[in-house]
């Protein structure tokens, strides 16, 4: 862990009266719990991100993480753009087999 992470743990900990290994257990489930959600399915079937699929992650005293929909965007400009360019140079021919 680095040590700016480390100060920061150490003074939430000390705020909170609970000890650092305790601290850095919220903090790993905070991150669990994120990884959680943004890792599930939000796919179509066309393999774009759908961005009504996203969820807005609500931890408790700590904050929302909301998706932005510039980000989500550009993923699927990306993923469009990685599509046209394979199929322009796609050096195989599917009639031969």
């Amino acid at each position: 862990m680095k040590s700016k992470q480390r100060d920061i743990l150490l003074e939430v900990a000390r705020r909170n009266g609970v000890t650092v290994a305790q601290a850095e257990e919220i903090w790993n489930n905070f991150g669990l719990t994120i990884a959680k959600h943004i890792s599930s399915n939000h796919r179509d079937e066309d393999n774009k991100f759908n961005l009504d699929k996203f969820p807005v992650i609500n931890i408790q005293h700590f904050g929302k993480f909301i998706p932005r929909k510039k980000k989500i965007n550009y993923a699927n400009y990306c993923i469009d753009k990685n599509k046209t360019y394979d199929t322009e140079h796609n050096t195989t021919d599917s009639r031969i087999s």
